[in-house]
């Protein structure tokens, strides 16, 4: 007598199911992504902001150019990188406070290897415009601090004297894999069913 092997069809069926699921999640993800980036790039060409506006900042004011008032908060973090005509060196970005006690990020510019300029002080006041770039990973290097940073950043269109402005990270280089990571999980579910399918066969045949 056959017995068909429910307890396996069962564990293979919430495997599959769950893999499923991930897709669709992904998919879900990546219509987020489009949105989100159909919103950074309408910010890019929209009208620069006179200043910050309070609260959280929205996802509707990332790559916005914006006029930055505010008080360098601490030591600034040197992040290396090509400059212009692929010179060797590498970006200042300092902690800022605003006026109203927030904390994010200010890139100041970019230098050569060697130059050794000078970067403005603890308490220094800093007043350019730049382009709100979110970013979280360096946010997170002033995890430790006692106001916690905003984790966004301002690349400053006025660099500081004798630094070169460094270059905002560009839209387009924001990626959007969530589809193809949702083909892959369906692509997954598929295989995993086709395996199961021929090892049951299998099973028939041999009895």
């Amino acid at each position: 007598m056959r017995r068909f092997p429910i307890l396996p069809t069962l564990v293979v069926l919430l495997a599959v199911g769950a893999m499923i699921g991930l897709g669709l999640w992904q998919l879900q993800r990546a219509q987020w992504k489009e949105a989100l980036l159909a919103r950074y790039r309408a910010a890019a060409t929209a009208p620069p902001l006179a200043g910050l506006p309070a609260g959280p900042f929205p996802d509707s004011l990332g790559f916005r150019k914006a006029s930055l008032h505010c008080v360098v908060a601490g030591a600034p973090i040197h992040l290396g990188g090509q400059g212009p005509n692929g010179a060797a060196g590498f970006r200042s970005i300092l902690p800022c406070r605003l006026a109203d006690g927030r904390e994010m990020l200010a890139d100041i510019g970019w230098q050569r290897v060697g130059s050794a300029l000078a970067v403005p002080a603890s308490g220094a006041r800093l007043s350019s415009a730049g382009v709100l770039v979110p970013d979280d990973v360096l946010a997170q290097r002033f995890a430790d601090r006692p106001v916690k940073p905003m984790p966004w950043l301002i690349v400053l269109e006025t660099p500081q004297p004798g630094f070169a402005p460094s270059k905002p990270p560009a839209i387009d280089t924001i990626p959007n894999n969530h589809r193809g990571y949702a083909v892959q999980w369906f692509l997954f579910a598929a295989v995993a069913l086709a395996i199961y399918g021929i090892a049951i066969r299998r099973r028939w045949l041999e009895r």
